[in-house]
């Protein structure tokens, strides 16, 4: 039934449309009354019947519609209140404690952040100074150690850094080991997606293009050349790197709002024996460390050996560039302490949001 036959039935029952359901019951007993006192006939009356039932009809469709969409409207209600509270947890979650300005655990205090650091480091420094040096001689060599094997996994080789002062390296590719290192920096970028946290993001993509581009675009021989190399450069740029990650959030499931102290101390120790070691070096107050640690100072296959005999590095070339790198990096550590106790990551911060 269209409008106009509907507004029709209103009609003759006297009714104005859309009428409710109270003023129809009304019109329809008025109706009703008035054709029997009139004895009205057959055809009458079954016109009755079917207006009757067609304005019932629609005002039944009119009260299912409204139920519907009360009930629609109810559950997007309740969808909403869901995603509203879910988002309340996940924000609770995500959400950074708020930490004291002395809380060493604070990534964002001033304090912190422009103290704490040379004061671990001075520590360190101070300890590389006494007898208790011959603890941290482990973790010196082991950082050693990592160094080759972090530019050997880079380029897709399978290493094994000891902390004996030696790290076996395959000769070939693996890809178990690129999608290996692949996955974990994909783990961390989500991590730290989830939680919110810029700079782990950063790191990962970085080192996965890193990755990709020393796996499958560096030649072998360079390769080789940058795993020898990363022994005692590792013992430069990854001491630095312990000493720089002191201000970088990572998930809270690396604790490393604690740890990082440990890894500040341990590599501030590294580096300044590396790099009072080198500049030694640079002054010609010692020579270059040929030989192993294993094998001693006659051993050919030594790192330094590696890089004169085979790869053609003069001693100059060797001595100048270390030199360099210790420079490098420690330009990098004053760096980034200036730049974070002045707190300029806020601006970098916004920059990127925007």
């Amino acid at each position: 039934m269209d409008e106009s036959e509907l507004a029709q039935c209103y009609a003759w029952l006297g009714l104005p449309p859309g009428a409710d359901r109270e003023a129809l019951n009304k019109a329809l007993v008025q109706k009703n009354f008035s054709l029997i006192r009139a004895g009205a006939p057959k055809e009458e009356r079954a016109q009755f019947r079917a207006v009757r039932d067609a304005v019932i009809g629609h005002l039944d469709e009119l009260e299912r519609q409204k139920l519907a969409g009360a009930r629609t409207q109810a559950r997007e209600e309740i969808e909403e209140r869901n995603l509203e509270k879910l988002v309340a947890e996940f924000e609770a979650e995500t959400k950074e404690p708020e930490l004291s300005r002395w809380d060493p655990r604070s990534f964002d205090s001033v304090i912190i952040n422009a103290l704490a650091p040379p004061l671990v480091a001075l520590l360190a420094v101070g300890t590389q100074r006494t007898p208790l040096a011959f603890f941290l001689m482990g973790f010196h060599v082991w950082i050693h150690e990592f160094g080759h094997a972090t530019i050997g996994w880079l380029t897709g080789h399978r290493a094994l850094p000891l902390p004996i002062g030696w790290t076996p390296i395959a000769s070939e590719k693996s890809l178990f080991v690129y999608f290996g290192v692949l996955f974990l920096l994909g783990v961390m970028f989500v991590a730290a997606l989830r939680e919110r946290k810029k700079w782990p993001m950063i790191l990962a993509v970085g080192l996965a293009l890193l990755q990709a581009f020393m796996t499958w675009r560096l030649p072998q021989t360079t390769a080789e050349k940058w795993i020898a190399f990363g022994g005692v450069g590792g013992e430069f740029y990854l001491s630095a790197a312990m000493v720089g990650l002191f201000y970088f959030q990572f998930p809270e499931k690396f604790r490393w709002g604690g740890c990082r102290y440990v890894f500040l101390f341990i590599g501030a120790g590294s580096f300044f024996a590396t790099f009072t070691r080198w500049w030694g070096i640079y002054r010609g107050d010692e020579g270059i460390p040929y030989g192993s640690m294993i094998n001693g100072e006659e051993d050919a296959g030594g790192d330094m050996n590696g890089l004169h005999d085979e790869f053609g590095w003069s001693q100059h070339d060797i001595i100048y560039t270390y030199h360099h790198l210790g420079n490098a990096c420690l330009a990098v550590m004053i760096g980034l302490w200036i730049f974070f106790s002045l707190r300029l990551d806020r601006f970098v911060a916004r920059a990127i949001e925007r």
